[in-house]
C-alpha cells in the first residue's frame, strides 16, 4: 500500500514538474477582442523585424488591417497568425478591427478584394488606430547589399 501511495505521489509531482517546463506561448503583438483591437496605438521599433503576431480572442471571426498597405488577415477564435508588413515601408498608417462578416460584406464576398479605404471600414469597425513603424536603415540592405566571398 506504501510503495503505490509513493509511486503515485512520484508521478504527480513529475506532471507538475513536466507542467512548469512546458514553453509559454509568448504574448502576441495586437490582441483581437470582441470590442475590436485591443489597442489604438501600435509602435513597431526599428530593431523589430517588418512581422507583428495578431491574436483573435474574439467569440467570432475577426479582421486585422491596415488598409493603406492593402493588407489584412483574418483569424477564427483563439487563432493567431504572422502579419507581414512592407519591409522598407516606415510612418503612421491607419488600422481597423472587424468582424469577418462585415469585411466580407465590405469586399462583396470576394476574398481577393483588400483595397477597401479607412472611409469605408471607419463606420463598421469595431475600433480603429495609429500604427507607427519607427524609422529604421532596412534600405540599406537594397543599397548597399553584402557582398557574398569571393571563391
Amino acid at each position: 500500500m506504501r510503495y503505490c501511495c509513493k509511486l503515485h505521489l512520484l508521478m504527480l509531482l513529475l506532471l507538475a514538474l513536466l507542467g512548469a517546463c512546458t514553453p509559454t506561448r509568448p504574448a502576441a503583438d495586437l490582441t483581437i477582442t470582441g470590442r475590436g483591437c485591443a489597442t489604438t496605438s501600435f509602435l513597431l521599433p526599428a530593431e523589430h523585424e517588418p512581422t507583428i503576431t495578431v491574436e483573435n480572442q474574439a467569440a467570432e471571426r475577426m479582421v486585422f488591417t491596415i488598409p493603406t498597405m492593402n493588407r489584412w488577415v483574418a483569424l477564427g477564435q483563439g487563432e493567431r497568425a504572422d502579419f507581414e508588413l512592407p519591409r522598407y515601408i516606415m510612418g503612421s498608417f491607419d488600422f481597423f478591427c472587424l468582424s469577418e462578416a462585415d469585411h466580407t460584406t465590405l469586399s462583396g464576398g470576394n476574398p481577393f478584394l483588400c483595397a477597401l479605404e479607412p472611409a469605408q471600414l471607419a463606420p463598421v469597425a469595431r475600433s480603429a488606430g495609429t500604427f507607427k513603424i519607427a524609422q529604421h536603415n532596412r534600405i540599406q540592405e537594397v543599397l548597399q547589399p553584402t557582398m557574398p566571398p569571393a571563391p
